[in-house]
């Protein structure tokens, strides 16, 4: 599968509007349940006063924002959320993976997470979380990492033809080696094995070196939205043998929900 073009370039590329809109959004994004107040959108964009105070009016009555209990400070708006819900749930994906992920959890523990390409990055759709709930480089659903980090995003990342492939890992190549502590050699090396395996452990960095985990791609007979199954346990409790149990239960799990998915796809007679 390859990657669109515009699912990589760069926000220079995105109409001025649109790409302030985006930043006074994240912005209000990392101030958290405290709320964005004028000064943080100055200091985070390089927007003028009045243009902050015209986009925020703008996103307001959109309902993308909306007033903190905290005088001048703004929160994200619901209509995210409702925009969210759909956008993370194509195909019902989520009401498909959801019993999967229940039961693995509940059979193994840990945490076990269904992931989906989103151009250039993994993005987090659900996570079911068992009688020790552990951490990934998503953190919790909604959550974005660039393809390469976590063992999901390296087998969302198999799923792309060498180009495209070869493309994002330049693009994420600072990043990976930087934040994440990853090779891009040993990327390129675990995404052979997904080939050649059927699933993947990712690769280790130094963000969360207690944590191990597998992943394994879903089949989707239309070919255009590459999904992954994936899991995050403690080391201590992830055995050779328990390993391959989880392995197994993955693909099995995965199996299940390709077929189901192909049920949907199937026209009514």
């Amino acid at each position: 599968m390859t990657v669109p073009t515009s699912a990589i370039r760069a926000d220079s590329a995105l109409p001025s509007t649109l790409r302030h809109v985006i930043a006074l959004l994240r912005v209000t994004s990392r101030c958290g349940v405290r709320g964005a107040g004028i000064e943080d959108y100055l200091e985070g964009t390089e927007l003028s006063r009045p243009t902050v105070y015209r986009l925020l009016k703008g996103l307001r009555e959109e309902g993308f924002l909306r007033h903190s209990p905290v005088r001048h400070r703004y929160l994200l708006g619901y209509e995210l959320l409702a925009l969210g819900a759909e956008a993370g749930n194509g195909g019902n994906l989520r009401e498909l993976a959801r019993p999967h992920l229940f039961s693995l959890a509940q059979q193994f523990g840990g945490s076990f997470y269904l992931f989906a390409l989103d151009g250039a990055h993994a993005v987090c759709l659900d996570v079911q979380n068992g009688a020790c709930a552990v951490g990934s480089f998503a953190g919790t659903m909604g959550g974005r990492v660039p393809l390469g980090a976590g063992q999901a995003s390296v087998a969302l990342l198999s799923t792309l033809d060498p180009a495209a492939r070869a493309l994002v890992l330049k693009q994420h190549q600072a990043r990976l080696c930087g934040e994440y502590h990853i090779d891009i050699s040993r990327i390129e090396q675990a995404v052979a094995d997904v080939h050649h395996a059927g699933f993947t452990r990712g690769v280790e960095g130094a963000s969360l070196p207690e944590f191990a985990g597998v992943a394994v791609t879903i089949a989707d007979p239309s070919g255009r939205s590459p999904t992954a199954l994936s899991c995050s346990m403690l080391k201590s409790q992830l055995s050779e043998a328990r390993e391959a149990e989880v392995i197994l239960a993955l693909q099995d799990a995965a199996g299940r929900m390709a077929q189901q998915i192909h049920g949907l796809l199937e026209p009514v007679s």
